[in-house]
């Protein structure tokens, strides 16, 4: 008979492999989504009976176990979205309205648009689907097994047609093989539209497929792997470790797919022209690694931007600068004229300028005018005591910073627009 893996959300099955381990699915999870979950293949009144093999029982059960509502970044973050899912199911749709048409004499099918697909997906909440095995010998087995789906009749006859859409026994069972007919990832999203499945948990369970020996336990590891995260190029060793310590407070659930470059005092790219530099480098060698080059909101910043774009490069480099917020739109900058209030978005705006600015024993926030950039009409200015702003950030913990008494506004707004470029890099460069 074999041993089966499958990717679920709730009870309702999205991928299917037998005596293999299937596609990958630990870029969906991390680390500590590793539990237990019972399994359809194990025999419970044996391990019952045989108690001493209880660590045997626990290795089957090995799963990794998520909320839908936390897969979503991380399926996001790698380029999918609803309108990727949209595609694939008109394209889907498309070549099977091409087959119906030459076995049924040029008859054209009435398939729904893909917000009616959607609609029908989550007609119910994925929790409320009824699982339970419903046994052939069943009077009217068809109709029992589709439960509430069996007033959707014409609906579901407005569906493509998949090899498994008649192979069903359960309510559950019988929305995945009518519905679940597009990528594991597209599904999810769908599924991830209705916030009653804000909860349901997506769950791969291979313990079982590893227990029988189809597979290596070795082979099931959770986070992104190498060809799935990004490489983040910054100016300075300041800017990668206040983005990595970011990350990890503000956005644990993708923070894995970033990494920085030398974050420590020996960074190899100091400044904007090492940087520009190096992304040469790599457009000369052809590197297969997805790179995002970030620049400071300043004017050297926003020249070396430019000077990436002249580059032309490749699909899987991309460049950034830090993004313009309002709060720095009327920021102290002392010049040769004095004090003034002005906008320092594009001319002086560091990373630490993104940081909470209200410093205690310090005065207030203010940035200094240094040079000015003919190539780009601006003046370049940095934040005084930027270093102070730094520490301070670096000082507290997760827990002050949860607490609201920092001021993280401006943190999220950088890390927003780093996660839309990241988005669209990897959705360019597919990998």
């Amino acid at each position: 008979m074999g041993t089966s893996i499958e990717l679920k959300v709730s009870s309702v099955s999205l991928d299917y492999a037998k005596n293999n381990m299937g596609s990958d699915y630990g870029y969906l999870f991390q680390s500590q989504d590793l539990a237990s979950r019972p399994c359809d293949g194990i025999d419970y009144d044996y391990y019952a009976a045989h108690p001493e093999e209880e660590d045997e029982l626990a290795e089957r059960e090995l799963s990794f176990v998520r909320p839908l509502s936390r897969v979503v970044p991380r399926l996001e973050i790698l380029g999918h979205t609803l309108a990727t899912a949209k595609s694939e199911y008109e394209a889907l749709a498309s070549e099977a309205a091409s087959i119906f048409e030459m076995v049924s004499n040029g008859l054209q099918p009435d398939y729904l648009t893909f917000e009616e697909f959607c609609d029908l997906a989550n007609l119910f909440p994925l929790t409320s689907l009824a699982d339970g095995y419903v046994e052939y010998e069943t009077e009217g087995r068809d109709t029992v097994s589709q439960g509430r789906f069996a007033d959707q009749a014409e609906r579901f006859a407005r569906v493509p047609w998949t090899e498994n859409s008649d192979m069903y026994w359960s309510e559950a069972s019988y929305l995945s093989s009518k519905v679940c007919i597009l990528s594991a990832a597209s599904m999810l999203l769908i599924f991830a539209q209705d916030p009653r499945n804000a909860e349901a948990e997506v769950i791969w369970q291979f313990g079982d497929i590893v227990n029988a020996g189809w597979a290596a336990r070795g082979d099931f590891v959770a986070g992104a792997d190498r060809k799935q995260t990004i490489l983040v190029a910054t100016e300075g060793a300041s800017d990668a470790r206040i983005l990595r310590r970011a990350l990890d407070l503000l956005r644990p659930d993708i923070a894995d797919f970033f990494r920085f470059i030398d974050g420590d005092e020996r960074h190899h790219f100091w400044g904007t022209g090492n940087l520009v530099r190096f992304a040469e480098g790599l457009v000369r060698i052809d590197i297969q690694n997805q790179v995002l080059f970030l620049l400071d909101n300043d004017a050297e910043g926003v020249d070396a931007y430019r000077k990436l774009k002249e580059l032309n490069m490749p699909a899987n480099l991309r460049s950034m600068v830090l993004p313009n917020v309002e709060e720095l739109r009327s920021f102290p900058a002392l010049g040769p004229e004095g004090l003034t209030n002005c906008d320092i978005n594009g001319r002086a705006a560091a990373i630490e300028c993104y940081l909470d600015l209200n410093l205690p024993g310090y005065p207030p926030a203010q940035v200094i005018w240094s040079n000015f950039k003919r190539d780009i009409a601006l003046w370049h200015g940095a934040l005084e005591h930027k270093e102070s702003y730094d520490r301070h950030f670096m000082k507290h913990d997760a827990h002050e910073l949860a607490s609201g008494k920092y001021d993280l506004s401006k943190l999220h707004q950088v890390l927003d627009a780093m996660v839309i470029e990241v988005s669209l890099l990897s959705a360019a460069d597919p990998r």
